[in-house]
């Protein structure tokens, strides 16, 4: 005889139940976030001219683009590239399901907490070198 599990028979309090709890932790993700973007930015700007031959600039994404979920625009000699700044795995995965059937290309950067500028730089340059590659592909 094949044993039950009994733990999901009993009600665990939803998270939502708690107001006050869901929107601290809403402050705290939310506050991380701008904090990921603040890195992503500053990592990009003091690139000491290391910056690949191609890249023209980076600009905050105005709030009509923000509201289609592109974060951040790099200038590219090959045009502008759009970014999407995450700090979690799971949070890149549930914008990439969100926007599946968006037109526009937006490159998904996941910035740990833990990453120094350099990884920032080298992370954020091959995906956007690949996303300019992409590009030049001939058409089929």
């Amino acid at each position: 005889m094949k044993q039950k599990r009994i733990w999901h028979n009993h009600k665990i309090p939803a998270l939502k139940g708690n107001r006050r709890i869901f929107k601290v932790l809403k402050n705290i993700q939310r506050s991380r976030g701008f904090q990921t973007e603040k890195k992503f930015m500053r990592a990009i700007e003091n690139g000491n001219g290391n910056n690949p031959d191609w890249y023209n600039g980076v600009s905050k994404a105005t709030i009509e683009q923000d509201q289609r979920g592109i974060d951040f625009i790099v200038h590219t000699s090959f045009g502008d590239i759009f970014i999407q700044i995450k700090s979690s795995q799971t949070g890149a995965n549930k914008f990439l399901k969100k926007t599946k059937k968006q037109k526009v290309r937006i490159i998904v950067l996941v910035i740990k907490n833990d990453y120094n500028e350099e990884n920032i730089r080298s992370i954020s340059f091959t995906a956007i070198q690949a996303e300019i590659d992409f590009y030049k592909k001939p058409s089929r």
